[in-house]
């Protein structure tokens, strides 16, 4: 009976811990996003066969905004969203009241194409100069 008790302790601390060791910050589940991090503005937005200016079509700037710990904030103009983001094996996924798709293009990935209220929005990474 008597390594009984410290065994059953063993066991409860364990899964006790357990929870806490499968919670991850954003950067460390997605540790290559780092590329991801900061603005990104609108340049184009297609339907169809039509492209237009991504202004004209948001009737402001459309950006998104990266933070490390998961959010992306979408903004046109002054008006502000705040989602979830995560890598995929095909690009990021943004999750809020709907989904939204982005994919990269090509391999320099300093632009996107996210798919949004069905438009192929193009956005160029904000570098600031």
């Amino acid at each position: 009976m008597k390594t009984r008790i410290p065994a059953l302790l063993l066991v409860l601390i364990l899964s006790l811990s357990l929870p806490a060791a499968c919670g991850r910050s954003a950067e460390e589940a997605a540790p290559d996003a780092g590329f991801l991090m900061g603005s990104w503005i609108a340049e184009t937005a297609t339907v169809d066969d039509l492209t237009m200016d991504a202004g004209d079509a948001f009737g402001g700037v459309f950006t998104l905004y990266f933070s490390e710990n998961g959010d992306c904030t979408m903004s046109i103009d002054d008006q502000r969203a705040t989602v979830r983001w995560e890598l995929t094996d095909d690009g990021v996924l943004l999750t809020g009241n709907d989904t939204y798709p982005i994919t990269f293009p090509d391999e320099s990935r300093t632009t996107m194409i996210a798919v949004i209220k069905g438009l192929d929005v193009l956005l160029r990474k904000y570098e600031a100069e």
